[in-house]
């Protein structure tokens, strides 16, 4: 299923029941079991400010540990959303909570909620909630981004890390009940098959017809479900669709030709994939066999450099070997990065893997 772009999940996360089912169902227990759902209060209005580049699917929550603090201080935990709706990955998404976090405690300080003392900034949970195409391989932490350093810089170098959320990674174990509203939406991202998607949407609409909120929030996961559609091109009447319940006969007729759609439109990329990547590769087969022919046997580095190699180092290489007389001219270029760039961080034995 292609994923996309969608605001929709930022109308979800305007109510509580569904941050509720966010740390209830998703996030480490040790967090959740802390925490009094009963004093959840949405933030972003009085937080999210320009200074914090705020995207429209970001948003802000409040909640008090059960437990108090040292001198029974109550303690409170702001737990940062933020809807990662993209293909690929944001490999600066640690910096870029590291920059959020700060910015955050700025305007805290400047509202006057907080003081800057010893003990006194509230807690902060980032969570990136995503939904790309690509499997998600960015640092989750800036210790992750910043060179190793001596035992003796540890202290200094910054620290931020964030929760992820792969919808992706939050399949369905089995048909089984599940009253978690946001494991429900999942499960409609995750569908994979026609019948699978009309008996997730059927199973949101019963739970609903159950929940004590349902008219306010069903507006909302109807609204998100039209944007859901229209982003994936499943054509409905969505102005005539104004309940959950009228969503699985409506789709009855159209998801069937939708995934047929989607199945064809997956292998297709596959094939091109397919085909482009068997083409580089019998280019470097080629050149590994001129290569062998005019130098002798190759040793693995150059095995590697060829197997590793772009299309366009291919083709410069390819032209090379007519003129040159040295394997080394070969691949000038590719040495002469490989000289100036830095020795890698196991080459300095008193780097030190540990934490602060």
């Amino acid at each position: 299923m292609s994923h996309h772009h969608d605001t929709g999940y930022k109308e979800l996360f305007s109510y509580p029941e569904f941050v509720v089912a966010l740390l209830d169902g998703f996030i480490p227990d040790e967090i959740s079991q802390l925490l009094d759902y009963s004093t959840l209060k949405n933030e972003s209005e009085s937080y999210i400010t320009p200074k914090l580049e705020q995207r429209f699917e970001d948003t802000v929550w409040s909640v008090m540990f059960r437990q108090t603090g040292p001198d029974c201080q109550p303690v409170r935990l702001f737990l940062y959303i933020l809807l990662e709706f993209q293909s690929g990955n944001n490999n600066q998404m640690a910096l870029r909570m590291l920059n959020y976090s700060a910015s955050f405690y700025h305007q805290l300080l400047k509202q006057g909620q907080f003081q800057a003392k010893r003990g006194s900034l509230p807690l902060v949970f980032p969570t990136v909630i995503y939904n790309g195409n690509d499997r998600w391989t960015a640092a989750q932490s800036m210790q992750e981004l910043v060179q190793p350093a001596p035992r003796f810089l540890h202290y200094y170098q910054p620290r931020q890390g964030y929760y992820l959320l792969n919808i992706e990674d939050y399949q369905p174990t089995a048909d089984t009940d599940n009253d978690n509203l946001l494991q429900l939406v999942f499960n409609v991202e995750n569908a994979r098959t026609a019948e699978r998607m009309q008996r997730v949407t059927q199973q949101i609409a019963d739970t609903m017809q159950r929940h004590p909120r349902r008219e306010m929030l069903e507006k909302a996961l109807v609204l998100w479900f039209k944007r859901f559609l229209y982003q994936n091109k499943i054509t409905v009447d969505l102005d005539a669709t104004h309940t959950l319940q009228e969503l699985p006969p409506m789709l009855a007729s159209r998801v069937d030709s939708w995934f047929e759609q989607w199945k064809e439109e997956g292998l297709e990329e596959g094939r091109k994939e397919g085909r482009e990547k068997g083409r580089k590769e019998g280019r470097a087969d080629t050149l590994e066999k001129q290569l062998r022919l005019k130098f002798g046997e190759l040793d693995q580095a150059t095995v590697q450099h060829l197997r590793q190699a772009s299309e366009a180092e291919l083709d410069l290489w390819s032209e090379r070997i007519l003129f040159v007389a040295s394997i080394e001219e070969v691949f000038a270029q590719r040495l002469r990065a490989a000289q100036a760039a830095p020795d890698k961080p196991a080459s300095f034995s008193f780097f030190s893997s540990g934490s602060l």
